[in-house]
């Protein structure tokens, strides 16, 4: 009797820790972030993060990027154009700086770009003749996962913002639910 209940208990505590190494590494992979809306005030978030308020070289990159040729017929012609990293790239090459890459660079109602930097952080920028809007988005790797976004900071024409990143442990299983 005593060697069924020593194989049972050895049975469950193999069960238990694979579940749980299963869980952890499901939750490390697949989980998903949350974002909450801060209460912080506008000057609470220039103090935090000051690289969200408008700089000379994000006015300068502004107006070089709408008096581009190629912006200004796209624009013109009021249909979506898409450029290609390698021509976003060429177009925008004082701009990239080392550790810096284009995302995205495009035009439709307006202008849309999006860099990313070495650690991640991701800045876009949309704009139009009268309008500028930058929002920054902040990575954090954990070990064993994948990069999260732990918080979006907002500059909508002088207007600030923050967003929270929350991530929701276990939220694998609720996608393979809905799925």
């Amino acid at each position: 009797m005593k060697k069924i209940g020593i194989c049972l208990m050895v049975i469950l505590s193999f069960v238990l820790v694979g579940s749980l190494a299963y869980d952890f590494r499901m939750s490390s992979r697949y989980s998903v972030v949350q974002f909450q809306p801060s209460d912080m005030t506008a000057a609470e978030i220039k103090e935090e993060f000051p690289e969200i308020a408008f700089s000379e070289k994000d006015h300068t990159l502004h107006a070089d990027v709408m008096a581009l040729p190629e912006v200004q017929a796209a624009l013109a012609a009021e249909k979506e154009t898409i450029f290609t990293k390698e021509e976003g790239a060429a177009l925008l090459a004082e701009y990239l700086t080392e550790g810096m890459h284009l995302e995205e660079f495009s035009v439709s109602d307006g202008v849309y770009v999006r860099f990313r930097d070495a650690d991640h952080r991701k800045t876009a920028y949309t704009f139009d003749e009268g309008y500028l809007s930058k929002e920054i988005s902040v990575y954090e790797k954990h070990p064993g996962r994948n990069w999260d976004c732990v918080a979006i900071y907002k500059n909508l024409n002088g207007n600030y913002d923050k967003v929270d990143g929350i991530p929701q442990w276990f939220s694998w299983r609720k996608l393979q639910v809905e799925a």
